[in-house]
C-alpha cells in the first residue's frame, strides 16, 4: 500500500520522536481513514486527534493543504496524493 508523509509541529514533534510521521495512504481516503492509519502506526498521536466519541479533539489541527480540516469537511474531508497534511496543536499566547 503507498504511504502518505504527514508533518508535525511543536509538542507532536516530541510525542512522535520525529518531524514526519509516514502512513498508509490511497488517493482519494477521507481524513477520518487517514486518522485510522495514524491510530495503527503511531498510536499516541493517534489517540490525541480523536475524542472517545470519534468527533475531533481540540487537541490536534489536522490542515489539508494548508488548509483546517474543520473548514473543510472535517473529518469526511477528501486527500488527494498532492495534499500535504500538517498536524499542529493548538498554541497558547497571552
Amino acid at each position: 500500500m503507498p504511504t502518505k508523509t504527514l508533518k508535525l509541529f511543536a509538542t507532536l514533534r516530541d510525542v512522535a520522536g520525529t518531524k514526519e510521521l509516514s502512513v498508509n495512504f490511497e488517493e482519494g481516503q477521507t481524513v477520518r481513514q487517514l486518522v485510522s492509519s495514524i491510530q495503527e502506526t503511531m498510536p499516541k498521536i493517534g489517540d490525541l486527534i480523536l475524542n472517545e466519541d470519534g468527533t475531533m479533539s481540540e487537541a490536534v489541527q489536522i490542515f489539508v493543504h494548508g488548509r483546517n480540516v474543520m473548514w473543510l469537511n472535517g473529518l469526511d474531508t477528501t486527500i488527494r496524493n498532492e495534499d500535504i497534511i500538517t498536524l499542529i496543536p493548538p498554541s497558547a499566547g497571552g
